[in-house]
């Protein structure tokens, strides 16, 4: 009994087909990444904001708040493998006054705001 050939129609479609198969998958994968991103810079910008403000208040006096905020906010960016800009804001920089940082990674902005304490 000779052995019919059932799929001669079909030789070599193999790899198309998983290239094309491929290709379908693989389209939603890039917005997934671009979310990820901005969801890593919200939560990068949120702790460089926190943690800067905390660790400026805490080891600088008043004269030098500027520059610690500066360094603190370099460090912290830099252990984030991110670009941080940010904007400190103090009014008189006195004891009772409130300190306004804002820190901005990629396209999200995290603010911070802690108060000088009186004495």
């Amino acid at each position: 009994m000779p052995k019919k050939n059932f799929l001669s129609g079909s030789a070599g479609s193999a790899p198309l087909e998983l290239a094309s198969l491929v290709a379908v998958l693989l389209i939603p994968l890039a917005p997934m990444l671009l979310f990820y991103d901005m969801i890593f810079d919200a939560i990068a910008a949120e702790s460089i904001a926190r943690h800067a403000l905390r660790a400026a208040i805490l080891k600088s006096s008043e004269g030098q708040l500027d520059q610690a905020i500066a360094d603190t906010v370099a460090t912290l960016a830099s252990s984030w493998q991110k670009e941080a800009l940010f904007q400190f804001d103090c009014g008189r920089c006195e004891k009772g006054d409130l300190i306004q940082l804002e820190i901005q990674v990629g396209d999200a902005i995290a603010i911070q705001v802690a108060g000088l304490e009186p004495k």
